[in-house]
């Protein structure tokens, strides 16, 4: 009953948090594929943080990480180190998550990403910041607080599902647009109802590509977000 009652609201929830990883932590600080103002860059890096799956930090020095050795052996999420490690656990093994920073660049890249105040204030404080909205939002409504519980575990699963199926060959429903070097894969009902991220291979093709439609049914709601939210 609590599911069918506060559909609109659940779903709205997951729409920011998703909207919050896929525009805002992938599209913007891990690949700069648009510019905000130093105001919008604030609220961005909040958005980012509030969206829960990890830190912006994360986004710009594990992710980078992630397209240097997609699928190989260093790469921390990929399938071919596990489906099960590829779908969650990888963020729970901190001896893997600290193997990114054996990389010269990511030690590069994340000395570069911590000397911005708003990326440094955020991943610092990414789980008090959490903490602090989550005791905000139960006092004001028990029934808020359980509609973004559930939609942080659906997001949670969104991009478990991208890590994984949009690197496996021979899924149902993929697909290539481009014969990368990696195992990437387009799919078409997870390109549609993650709302352009499952356009994945057309992504890894052109990691600095905004809009990843190449084809008329890849609708991609978030990269026309980052395109409403680009400053002129």
């Amino acid at each position: 009953m609590f599911l069918i009652e506060n559909y609109w609201l659940i779903l709205f929830t997951w729409l920011l948090m998703a909207i919050g990883n896929g525009t805002v932590g992938h599209r913007y600080f891990a690949h700069n594929q648009f510019k905000v103002s130093y105001f919008m860059h604030w609220v961005l890096s909040f958005w980012c943080t509030l969206s829960a799956y990890s830190s912006v930090l994360y986004w710009q020095v594990q992710h980078k990480h992630h397209h240097r050795h997609s699928d190989d052996s260093l790469d921390i999420h990929s399938p071919a180190n596990g489906f099960l490690q590829s779908f969650l656990f990888w963020a729970f093994s901190k001896k893997r998550i600290e193997s990114v920073f054996n990389e010269r660049s990511s030690k590069v890249a994340y000395l570069k990403a911590i000397s911005d105040p708003a990326v440094k204030f955020n991943s610092e404080n990414f789980i008090s910041i959490n903490l602090i909205f989550l005791l905000s939002i139960a006092i004001i409504n028990i029934n808020l607080l359980y509609c973004i519980l559930i939609s942080f575990v659906l997001e949670h699963l969104r991009l478990g599902i991208i890590n994984t199926i949009l690197h496996i060959e021979k899924i149902p429903g993929n697909y290539r647009n481009h014969q990368t070097k990696d195992l990437s894969q387009n799919n078409l009902i997870v390109g549609i109802l993650s709302l352009g991220f499952g356009w994945h291979n057309n992504h890894h093709a052109d990691p600095t590509k905004l809009i990843l439609t190449e084809n008329w049914w890849e609708l991609d709601i978030e990269g026309l977000i980052g395109k409403i939210l680009a400053k002129e």
